[in-house]
């Protein structure tokens, strides 16, 4: 694979063939909150293929698509590149930013406070 890196449009139609497992162009069509042209998924997911994140099989006439990455390899790769860009590599800063600009739940900050406790643990530093 040539990029990890999505644009907005691509990613939407990912998430639509991640959702879905396969999905033709009236597929994601049909998914997508925004109308778009036939021609103009059909171009996205050709460039999706183009770039490796998805590959085809014909039925009939039809292409019908499915993922060859998964959602959270791509998850991974796009946080971890604004991580870099914008926050110099930080998670602290990233952390921050979010708990200052979010409002987030108690039940969610259990959370993260368990996750943390089990990253210390797993990872020798609790």
């Amino acid at each position: 694979m040539q990029s990890q890196k999505l644009h907005r449009l691509e990613l939407d139609v990912m998430k639509v063939v991640w959702r879905l497992g396969k999905a033709t162009v009236n597929d994601v069509r049909d998914a997508l909150k925004q109308p778009l042209a036939y021609t103009s998924v059909a171009t996205t997911l050709n460039h999706l293929e183009k770039k490796g994140f998805l590959t085809h099989d014909v039925d009939g006439r039809t292409y019908v698509y499915r993922p060859l990455i998964q959602e959270n390899e791509v998850s991974q790769s796009m946080l971890g590149d604004l991580l870099e860009r914008l926050f110099d590599g930080s998670v602290e800063r990233l952390v921050n930013t979010l708990l200052e600009t979010r409002e987030i739940s108690l039940e969610e900050l259990e959370r993260l406070r368990k996750s943390i406790v089990t990253y210390r643990e797993e990872n020798g530093d609790g």
